[in-house]
């Protein structure tokens, strides 16, 4: 089993649609192919790492390669792994905004608009503060609380974290809907993508 991570560069900025129709398809596609990982996004940069089989991740980074939504990708770590980091997650979202990095440690001069291609290929230590800040299902101060209890704790944790993510998901299906609005589009096309992310916030 191997993990891989990169950054990438979009070649054009994502409406809200797009971003959650790709995030749907990723969700989709991973829990088919035993994908497990996460995906950061903002100012138009992605930071994901992947992992699993290795005859199955390597495949799917020359997809990525190949893909025109990106206009740069840059490797910056592939290892193998005896056990998966997020298996948890099909595909952990998270946007980077000034909000959700208020609580990274060690990280307190780094601001969303530092989240860049060119910053983040040069400041691996900033990429692997960020993947695990993330990763970890206590990166507020109420998880973070009750981190180091048992595992009925340990599953609530899991529990809260992935309704923080399902969170993330209905938020992105609500402001593409009244992005269209606001556009006078019609809506018909979201509302497969809606129900999609409704569907997600209806498990467990």
């Amino acid at each position: 089993m191997i993990q891989v991570t990169y950054a990438s560069c979009v070649s054009a900025p994502l409406s809200r649609e797009q971003l959650l129709a790709l995030l749907l398809q990723c969700r989709t596609n991973n829990a088919e192919r035993g994908i497990t990982g996460m995906l950061l996004y903002g100012r138009g940069t992605f930071l994901q790492t992947i992992e699993g089989d290795e005859a199955v991740v390597d495949p799917l980074v020359e997809q990525i390669w190949k893909d025109d939504r990106h206009q740069d990708v840059r490797l910056l770590g592939r290892q193998v792994v005896t056990e998966r980091q997020y298996a948890d997650w099909s595909m952990g979202f998270a946007e980077i905004t000034d909000q959700s990095l208020q609580r990274v440690e060690g990280l307190k001069d780094f601001t969303a608009d530092d989240f860049t291609f060119d910053y983040l290929i040069g400041n691996e230590p900033v990429v692997a503060t960020l993947m695990d800040h993330f990763r970890e299902p206590n990166f507020d101060q109420l998880i973070g609380e009750i981190y180091a209890k048992d595992k009925v704790i340990a599953h609530l944790k899991t529990a809260l974290a992935q309704v923080r993510d399902r969170a993330q998901l209905a938020h992105l299906a609500l402001e593409s809907l009244t992005e269209a609005n606001r556009k006078g589009e019609p809506t018909e096309s979201l509302l497969p993508m809606c129900e999609a992310a409704l569907d997600v916030w209806r498990q467990h």
